[in-house]
């Protein structure tokens, strides 16, 4: 998980939040639109933010799927050697494989007033198409937890 945030944020004057979904989620929610959302109600439960109306909410959460391309291939080398007579041997196949692409789930936190992003979370894990409905879902649920783990963030020293 990669957390960011806004240097000299005050997260104590956070106190409600609604949601931002992108665009392509604007008229019919998909379904890990849907996923993401009740994972975030879920995480932000106990927390000091709570649900709002998208006009009165302190923060607008937006996520996204970010796309990540991954290559699986193979390749077989061989090498043989000797040192005294200076013989040597080496053979290698081509790499084969192809990729893929995947997607890493990035939640924002935008203060309303400023339109500016004050937090960020992004997965190190990926989803792809062919993942099952329900691993699909914990997945998300996983991710999205582990993110709101860290939230509020911790104070650090300048």
């Amino acid at each position: 998980m990669v957390i960011d945030q806004r240097a000299q944020t005050d997260f104590s004057q956070y106190h409600s939040y609604a949601f931002d979904p992108p665009q392509e989620d604007q008229e019919a929610l998909s379904l890990d639109g849907q996923r993401v959302q009740k994972a975030v109600r879920q995480a932000l439960a106990s927390s000091p933010l709570q649900p709002a109306n998208e006009n009165s909410a302190d923060l607008l959460v937006r996520y996204r799927f970010v796309p990540v391309d991954r290559f699986q291939g193979s390749s077989v080398q061989f090498g043989f050697g000797f040192w005294r007579d200076h013989y040597g041997l080496s053979t290698s196949t081509p790499v084969e494989g192809q990729t893929n692409q995947e997607y890493r789930l990035q939640i924002a936190l935008v203060d309303r007033g400023d339109k500016q992003v004050v937090w960020q979370g992004t997965s190190r894990d990926t989803l792809y198409f062919e993942m099952a409905t329900q691993r699909r879902a914990e997945r998300i649920d996983t991710m999205v937890r582990e993110m709101f783990n860290r939230y509020p963030p911790v104070a650090t020293p300048d």
